[in-house]
């Protein structure tokens, strides 16, 4: 945990990190331990993160061995009212233990994945989050509560499910709203939805806002994987280590420049350039604060695409990029920005 800490996050210059020590995963988890614990070097190591002033989300993902274990069916969660006792009682456990530290609980990860040990039906997770909301905040009521963090947002079921949630009236009973935006997308390979993407992300924002919501938009889980990385299982597009850069560059400055945090996901130090990427987007963008700049860009490509900031200090920060399919070795165009 403290190489984790050490080179995954102080080296990166990360000022907000998401987390989970409750899988659902079979593979992964110790049967012999009840939920209701928490293991002194996972508490060690929150408390780390804690102390390096990063922001910490934490993930309220609870397996429920009252279910029957590893064996149990997959069927939707939360449809009794027993099931929603038992989440509560979880809940609260865990905010009483990490309040002070944590500064974000999230109610679930991907509720729409069907047939699978986290599968919420839509109804069901609205109703989830107006139980669990009065409980965070009896405990902790600075916390801030997230929720959504739906699948692939290219997949129009995910987006259905995520457009229930901002449509529903708890909307402004939390402070933020998450989803998975970008796993390989990219010109190359579903360059309709990438193309699409920031129109989808002001649906999201007007329909939220609609509904009484203030608080802050979240992108998590934005990977480009390198063909170095490991543990592929085909699901996810694989680039040249400095053409997943450039996309890793595009979609954190994409969403910063619309006002969205972004969490990453899949960038280690033994992926040099995605790495190093990171990191230095980490220190320019420090501070940074999009804003509206009057700007002109004549150049010779068929797709240019720009972000303003404002720096603590008062200076600007322009963010521009030829938006079409990243090579390797790309000779540049020129351009006249005004």
């Amino acid at each position: 945990y403290q190489d984790i800490l050490d080179t995954g996050i102080s080296d990166l210059g990360l000022k907000r990190v998401r987390l989970i020590i409750n899988r659902l995963d079979g593979d992964v988890i110790d049967w012999g331990k009840t939920e209701f614990s928490i293991d002194p070097s996972h508490d060690d190591w929150i408390t780390s993160i804690a102390d390096n002033s990063v922001m910490i989300t934490f993930i309220l993902s609870f397996r429920d061995d009252a279910l029957g274990g590893e064996g149990r069916e997959h069927h939707p969660r939360f449809r009794t009212e027993e099931e929603i006792q038992r989440y509560l009682d979880y809940v609260r456990f865990i905010v009483q233990h990490f309040r002070g530290r944590v500064q974000t609980f999230e109610i679930w990860n991907e509720p729409n994945i069907g047939d699978s040990a986290q599968w919420i039906e839509v109804d069901d997770y609205i109703n989830l989050v107006r139980r669990a909301v009065p409980v965070i905040r009896q405990e902790y009521p600075e916390a801030r509560i997230q929720v959504g963090s739906t699948t692939y947002l290219r997949e129009q079921e995910s987006q259905e499910y995520l457009f229930s949630i901002l449509g529903s009236d708890i909307m402004p009973l939390v402070n933020v709203v998450s989803w998975h935006p970008m796993f390989g997308t990219s010109p190359e390979y579903h360059a309709e939805y990438y193309y699409e993407y920031p129109s989808i992300v002001k649906e999201i924002k007007d329909l939220a806002s609609a509904h009484g919501f203030e608080g802050e938009y979240e992108a998590d889980e934005v990977m480009w994987y390198s063909v170095e990385g490991t543990d592929w299982d085909g699901w996810s597009h694989r680039y040249a280590d400095t053409i997943a850069a450039k996309y890793v560059a595009r979609g954190i400055v994409v969403h910063l420049g619309m006002d969205i945090a972004v969490t990453v996901d899949g960038v280690s130090p033994d992926l040099a350039v995605p790495f190093r990427t990171v990191r230095n987007l980490c220190t320019i963008m420090a501070g940074a604060k999009p804003t509206s700049l009057p700007v002109e860009i004549d150049a010779d490509a068929t797709s240019m695409t720009s972000y303003s900031f404002a720096l603590p200090n008062g200076d600007k920060l322009l963010a521009l990029w030829t938006d079409g399919i990243a090579v390797d070795d790309d000779p540049g165009v020129e351009a006249t920005v005004t």
